[in-house]
């Protein structure tokens, strides 16, 4: 009779917002094999997270539909000892949140030795509430930039689509446009309008950016995603045919656009980001000696 499998030690989560755009989830599937070829031992479950708008709603299958308590209770059931749950979102919001409660759910449960919690790409406050947050809001501007289309001339514009979120996290999308205004006057950052009775207000989101745009003189926007996946904002709301799209508002305008349609996850340095924050986390599981939280930045 074969003998049975070892039981792995160490188990990863990487937790992110779903789609039912097969280009998206076909990041993330190629993100979380990327993850799993990284650390053979280890197995891995790629989760999502709904955020409150969708609480209630239909959960039709967003690449399987995974909940992070229900990949925990997985784990639990292979035998995995210690945890590690790598975000796959931009800010710590309201998804960010669940993610951390359902970690809490999985510690008092008392089934795993140890549980760690990798950060977004932009962090929450940590001990530091002044200089912990500006350090992730530096990374990112710095690795946008970085990333930024070759083709694009220094004298054209980058219009920039954050998702937008309520509380803090509001602030922390701010404190990412002053940064990147600051280093290149010519990136405009800009959430989403919630509605498109907001888009089509005068001092809409969009409406801003526009004025922006114009006033700089340039004459051509690089339309840029800041999500982890080019999902159905990035295709419909910053690239799509609709007239109060960015692309229709701007085009109308006399702009001339070009889509830039690459989510984060698919954007090297934006990768090694969460790869190295993950690393962090299992780093950090190892050293534990027993139940183990907080937040790994």
């Amino acid at each position: 009779m074969p003998a049975s499998p070892p039981t792995p030690h160490t188990g990863i989560i990487l937790a992110a917002h779903g789609s039912r755009l097969p280009e998206a989830r076909a990041t993330l599937e190629a993100f979380t094999a990327r993850v799993a070829d990284s650390y053979p031992r280890c197995p891995v479950r790629l989760a999502r997270t709904m955020g409150e708008l969708h609480h209630g709603r239909h959960l039709r299958p967003l690449f399987g539909a995974r909940s992070v308590d229900a990949a925990f209770l997985e784990m639990a059931g292979l035998g995995v000892a210690r945890v590690a749950v790598q975000s796959l979102h931009v800010v710590a919001g309201g998804e960010f949140a669940e993610v951390l409660a359902a970690a809490d759910r999985a510690r008092r449960g008392g089934g795993f030795a140890a549980v760690r919690v990798g950060g977004p790409l932009l962090p929450p406050a940590g001990d530091d509430p002044v200089r912990a947050p500006q350090a992730g809001i530096v990374l990112a501007a710095e690795t946008l930039l970085a990333s930024l289309p070759p083709g694009r001339a220094p004298h054209e514009a980058v219009a920039v689509m954050g998702h937008g979120a309520r509380g803090p996290a509001r602030e922390t999308y701010a404190a990412l446009a002053a940064e990147l205004a600051r280093r290149d006057p010519l990136v405009f950052f800009a959430t989403l309008d919630r509605t498109k009775a907001d888009a089509a207000r005068e001092d809409s989101h969009i409406g801003r950016l526009r004025r922006a745009i114009l006033d700089s003189g340039a004459g051509r926007a690089w339309l840029v995603p800041f999500f982890s996946v080019a999902g159905a904002h990035a295709r419909r709301d910053l690239a799509g045919d609709e007239a109060l799209s960015w692309r229709g508002v701007l085009t109308r305008a006399g702009i001339d656009c070009v889509p830039v349609l690459l989510g984060l996850l698919e954007i090297e340095l934006f990768a090694r980001i969460f790869l190295d924050r993950l690393h962090a986390s299992l780093a950090s599981l190892d050293a534990a000696g027993g139940t183990s939280g907080g937040i790994i930045t």
